[in-house]
């Protein structure tokens, strides 16, 4: 591979890693003149199309996502003929993982100023709806490890979910038996354990587990298994630092906060990362202000100090979609209340139910290709249980679109709907209009359960 380029400007260098489902490399983009990395998929994986999808969410959400102190993006094409390919900016440094290994423990003022830095970012992160999912040293790499200007850039999107969009895979729409994505089991939060909705608390839990390592040189939790891990996680207390012989280690309310983060609840923990900091900092008594950069970064104690002064969220406005400039289209929209693995499972059963083709899902939206008569199937909400393909007696007459969104990130059971119907032919008679408008009756009863 070394030698190959990459859409047509990125020369590979040599390998730099190699993953369970991927390859890394180092190339060489020749305008503008630098060093990038390329990742790809291994041979072995390009037929998994579940693999594929989950690369392709993590290009989807890389190429939204900015910030300082997050792993840049350059470049993707998550279609291309021999596999998705997501280029991003080449860090000069040492994850944090490697470190950990090398120097056993950090100082509490040390860990201080690399916790501002992934505060913000993650900060920033879930205000914009994005889930990590993933926190744990490996994903974060240290440049200019073991100075006083040390930074942190969080790495790997692999497993992340925008919360505000909801996604399902075209796998997963026509195979129920798909197991959702888990995190690293040494580091996962006990809701990815059992299985439920996970916000950025989550994230927050990890950093816990994270920050325990750092300061003692140990995870909280240890077991012979993978199993018996994630029983921990999702059961067992950590141990105390006197326990450990590291009584004196730090604050007690230091302690006391990273017990917090590792609470089985969500809501037992800080809730969020500004407020983590904070804390952090306040049982130390002393402030770590981030590195001067060129690019500015969100100011977390101003965050802090407008929420405190907003008081009590409220849900944002409902917004008025807007008419979409197709004249031929048809559109509706509405909202739901339901966890999102109800809203994937009344999804998938309508489209089956539908006998509709999938043409592309991305977070937030579903296309789907309709023909005008279906093989007779069972119905309801669990007909995808029929494997029988359906069978278009006509060619496709009506291209259907579903927008997901959810407005509000402290509602994570409301979802707004957007149906939108076109014409195939472009054409739009008074009977397609009609079945159109039945297919919105009938999504509608999907989703509230009539």
């Amino acid at each position: 591979m070394v030698g190959h380029v990459f859409l047509g400007k990125y020369k590979t260098v040599r390998q730099l890693d190699e993953g369970g489902m991927s390859r890394i490399y180092l190339a060489r983009q020749t305008k503008p003149d630098r060093e990038v990395v390329v990742k790809v998929l291994k041979e072995t994986h390009l037929a998994q199309s579940t693999v594929r999808e989950h690369f392709r969410r993590e290009i989807h959400i890389t190429s939204r996502f900015q910030h300082p102190y997050a792993v840049a993006f350059i470049d993707a094409d998550p279609r291309a003929a021999d596999g998705p390919i997501l280029v991003l900016e080449y860090l000069r440094g040492v994850d944090l993982h490697t470190l950990l290994h090398r120097e056993k423990r950090f100082t509490p003022e040390r860990i201080g100023r690399l916790l501002a830095q992934l505060c913000s970012v993650l900060q920033v992160a879930h205000d914009a709806g994005i889930v990590h999912r993933d926190i744990k040293p490996g994903n974060l790499m240290i440049l200019y490890p073991g100075t006083q200007v040390e930074q942190l850039k969080l790495m790997d999107f692999g497993l992340a979910k925008m919360s505000s969009l909801l996604y399902i895979s075209p796998d997963e729409l026509v195979d129920f038996t798909l197991p959702p994505a888990a995190g690293t089991p040494e580091y996962i939060a006990p809701e990815q354990v059992r299985g439920n909705e996970m916000d950025g608390r989550g994230d927050l839990y990890s950093v816990g587990v994270v920050l325990f390592e750092m300061l003692t040189g140990q995870r909280p939790f240890v077991a012979a298994t993978v199993g018996g891990l994630m029983q921990a996680h999702a059961e067992a207390p950590p141990p105390t630092f006197a326990e450990l012989g590291l009584a004196d280690l730090v604050p007690p309310a230091v302690e006391q906060l990273i017990r917090d983060c590792l609470g089985k609840h969500p809501d037992d923990r800080p809730p969020n990362a500004a407020e983590l900091l904070r804390r952090y900092e306040q049982g130390l008594g002393k402030r770590f202000p981030l590195p001067r950069r060129s690019v500015a970064v969100p100011n977390l104690r101003a965050m802090l100090a407008a929420k405190d002064a907003a008081g009590p969220s409220t849900p944002p406005p409902t917004k008025t979609v807007k008419t979409i400039a197709d004249v031929h289209a048809i559109q509706h929209s509405f909202e739901a209340r339901m966890p999102e693995s109800m809203a994937m499972l009344k999804l998938k059963g309508f489209i089956h139910d539908l006998g509709g083709q999938v043409v592309d899902s991305v977070p937030g939206l579903i296309r789907v290709r309709l023909g005008e008569a279906v093989a007779e199937k069972k119905g309801g909400l669990f007909g995808w249980m029929d494997r029988r393909p359906p069978v278009q007696t006509v060619p496709a007459t009506t291209e259907i679109e579903l927008h997901m969104a959810r407005p509000d990130p402290s509602q994570p059971g409301r979802l707004m709907i957007k149906l939108v119907l076109r014409p195939a032919s472009g054409a739009a008679t008074a009977e397609w209009k009609t079945r159109c408008n039945q297919i919105s009756r009938d999504l509608q009863a999907y989703l509230m359960g009539r």
